[in-house]
């Protein structure tokens, strides 16, 4: 019972950290932005969260703050889940690697990919947009819950 609520307890402030990050990495301009929302369709971004229910999301960058471009061609979103949907931390893995092709002068992106940018097990997910080789550019944190 005690293991149990160390679990618990260690889950619960994972996600009041994620809470107090997302809402300060926002508001920070001298780093990239990568973040999450259900789709991007005629120029908007449809429902921007860190907590979705499982299935497909999009991933945005947002560089404009900054006034840099990405500066790449080749770039991968690199999934990992830190915790599981009870809270129990297991040891860190990627669990895959979208790659996409971007135009280098892009300083706003989104990546979508219905068959693999999907999340089927509810848990909490690390996310790290990659260019070669191994160089993270940006990354962020989604909680995903149960339908």
């Amino acid at each position: 019972m005690k293991t149990i609520m160390k679990q618990f307890s260690a889950f619960f402030i994972l996600i009041a950290f994620i809470s107090i990050f997302s809402k300060t990495a926002g508001a920070q301009q001298d780093v990239p932005h990568l973040y999450f929302c259900e789709s991007y369709e005629n120029g908007e971004e449809k429902n921007v969260s860190n907590t979705f229910t499982t299935g497909y999301l999009t991933a945005m960058l947002d560089l404009r703050p900054m006034g840099i471009t990405i500066g790449e061609s080749n770039v991968a979103l690199e999934i990992t889940m830190i915790a599981d949907a009870n809270g129990f931390y297991s040891t860190e893995q990627v669990l895959d690697v979208v790659k996409f092709t971007v135009d280098p002068s892009w300083d706003y992106i989104f990546f979508t990919d219905t068959e693999n940018l999907k999340f089927t097990k509810p848990g909490v997910y690390r996310v790290m947009l990659m260019k070669e080789p191994n160089t993270q550019i940006a990354s962020a944190i989604v909680k995903i819950t149960a339908n």
